[in-house]
């Protein structure tokens, strides 16, 4: 139990059981606190790295390498964080 993926994954379960939880609040889906966003979309760029890091293999990669996947990962949390902010119709 302590290979260093092992160890990586507890985090990664970790990190998802707590943005859950924190998108799962109590109240109507329409009315969060704006920091809730934020919280969330941190997180996932944390999980987002870390996979990039150590499952994919990138953290011994070539920088140009890393860059783009990593350029991925700020370009679709980027675009979920329009999508989210757009008003409900």
């Amino acid at each position: 139990m302590t290979h260093p993926l092992t160890l990586t994954w507890l985090g990664l379960l970790a990190l998802t059981l707590i943005g859950w939880r924190l998108g799962h609040q109590p109240g109507t889906p329409l009315v969060q606190p704006p920091w809730l966003l934020w919280a969330v979309l941190l997180l996932s760029a944390i999980k987002g790295q870390w996979v990039i890091d150590r499952f994919m293999g990138m953290k011994n990669a070539p920088w140009q390498f890393r860059l783009a996947v990593s350029g991925w990962l700020v370009a679709v949390l980027c675009a979920m964080t329009l999508f989210l902010q757009l008003p409900l119709r």
